[in-house]
C-alpha cells in the first residue's frame, strides 16, 4: 500500500472509527454511560440524550506556577449545542480571521439517529479545489453493532510498585449557570518512588454534573507537577438551538467519507510523483 494511502486511511480510522468503537467506559463486564462535557470528543462519544436541548460555550484553561512564583496561563473556548433529538453540534476554531474576515471554524454534527458524523469548514477564504465547499459524512455503526475495546491486561510489574492512595468525597449540590449540579472530588496521593518522586504528591480532580441535562458542567484538576486545569460550560442556555445548526449550510457539496478520502489520496499521490 502506498504511503499516502496508508496515511489517509490511518488518519480516518484513528479519528472516527477507533474512538467510536469504545462507546462506553468498561468496568469489568459492565459498560458505564459516558456523559458529555461539551468537548469535541466527549460530545461525539457520549450516550445520546433526547429531550434536553442546550447550547453553551466550553471554556478551558490551564495555569502553571513556576519556581519563581510567576505563572503561565493558556485559555481557549468553543461553541457546543444539542437539540431535542440528541444531535450534537460542535465548533472548533482552526484559524483567526484576518482583516475583518471571519474565523475559520471546523463544524462537527453528530446524529445518533442517522448514525452519522458530518463535518465542514466554515469561514475559510478558499475551499480547494475550485473553491468548492465540501461537507463530509462519516457513517458510524449503531452502538449495539460496535465492537468493544479489549480489556486491559494486568501488568505484572505493577504489583511491585508503590500504589497510589485514592479517596472520593461527595461535595453535595450547588448552582452553576442556573443548574443544580452535584459534585465529587477524587484525591490521589502518589507515594514516594512511584513516579521518581522523593516525597508524596497529592493531586485532586473535581467534577460537577447536571442530572437534568446528563451533562458535565465543570471539571477541575490540580496537580503540583502540571498546575491547575479547568474545563467548564459558560453562557449555558436550555432554549432549543436553531435547527439550522444541525444541517449542512446551503452551497456545500455533500460527500461521503470514502469519496473524500479517495480524492485526498489521489492528491497526495500526485504530490509524491
Amino acid at each position: 500500500m502506498p504511503f499516502s494511502r496508508l496515511a489517509v486511511w490511518s488518519i480516518a480510522a484513528a479519528t472516527f472509527v477507533f474512538p467510536l468503537n469504545c462507546s462506553g467506559a468498561q468496568t469489568g463486564s459492565q459498560t458505564q454511560e459516558r456523559l458529555a462535557t461539551g468537548g469535541l470528543i466527549s460530545s461525539l462519544l457520549a450516550t445520546p440524550v433526547v429531550g434536553e436541548p442546550y447550547s453553551a460555550v466550553q471554556v478551558h484553561g490551564r495555569v502553571q506556577t513556576l519556581a519563581d512564583g510567576s505563572t503561565v496561563s493558556h485559555h481557549g473556548h468553543h461553541f457546543v449545542a444539542r437539540d431535542g433529538e440528541g444531535r450534537v453540534h460542535v465548533e472548533v476554531r482552526m484559524a483567526e480571521g484576518q482583516n475583518g474576515e471571519p474565523d475559520t471554524v471546523m463544524v462537527f454534527v453528530m446524529d445518533p439517529v442517522a448514525h452519522t458524523i458530518t463535518t465542514w469548514l466554515s469561514g475559510a477564504p478558499n475551499h480547494p479545489p475550485n473553491n468548492t465547499k465540501v461537507a463530509t459524512v462519516f457513517k458510524i455503526p449503531a452502538a449495539e453493532n460496535r465492537p468493544t475495546a479489549p480489556a486491559a491486561k494486568p501488568n505484572p510489574s505493577e504489583s511491585s510498585r508503590p500504589q497510589p492512595i485514592i479517596t472520593t468525597e461527595d461535595l453535595g449540590t450547588k448552582q452553576i449557570q442556573g443548574l443544580e449540579v452535584s459534585g465529587k472530588r477524587t484525591t490521589t496521593i502518589v507515594p514516594v518512588g512511584r513516579s521518581g518522586n522523593s516525597a508524596p504528591i497529592t493531586k485532586t480532580y473535581e467534577i460537577w454534573t447536571s442530572s437534568d441535562l446528563q451533562l458535565v458542567v465543570k471539571q477541575e484538576w490540580n496537580d503540583p507537577r502540571s498546575g491547575k486545569r479547568t474545563v467548564e460550560l459558560e453562557k449555558l442556555s436550555r432554549t432549543a438551538p436553531d435547527p439550522a445548526l444541525f444541517r449542512v449550510p446551503p452551497g456545500y457539496v455533500v460527500k461521503d467519507a470514502v469519496q473524500t478520502l479517495q480524492e485526498l489520496e489521489q492528491k497526495l499521490e500526485g504530490l509524491s510523483n
